[in-house]
C-alpha cells in the first residue's frame, strides 16, 4: 500500500519558497520542487480551482517519514496523508 502526502504550497513559509528550487523532470515531465533541509522532493501540482500543492510520497521507512514528519512540523506546515 503506498501513501502520499499534500501540502498547500502557500502554506510554505516564504523563506523556504524563495530557497526552493524547481525544475521539470524530462522523463515524467512533472514539475518537481526542493525545500531547503526537506528529506524529499515533492511534485507540484496545479488543482481545478487553482491552488497549488505539494505531494511527496509517504515514505515506508519509518525514520524517513518521522524526517518528513519533522521538517513539516518544525515549519509549521499543514499536511493531509492519504492511503
Amino acid at each position: 500500500m503506498s501513501a502520499h502526502a499534500y501540502i498547500q504550497y502557500a502554506d510554505v513559509p516564504d523563506t523556504l519558497t524563495a530557497s526552493s528550487r524547481q525544475w521539470v523532470d524530462s522523463v515524467t515531465k512533472e514539475k518537481l520542487v526542493s525545500f531547503d533541509d526537506c528529506p524529499l522532493i515533492g511534485q507540484i501540482d496545479v488543482l481545478s480551482d487553482g491552488r497549488v500543492q505539494v505531494e511527496f510520497v509517504w515514505p515506508k521507512l519509518v525514520e524517513l517519514r518521522h524526517a518528513l514528519g519533522d521538517w513539516l512540523m518544525h515549519h509549521g506546515i499543514h499536511y493531509t496523508v492519504v492511503m
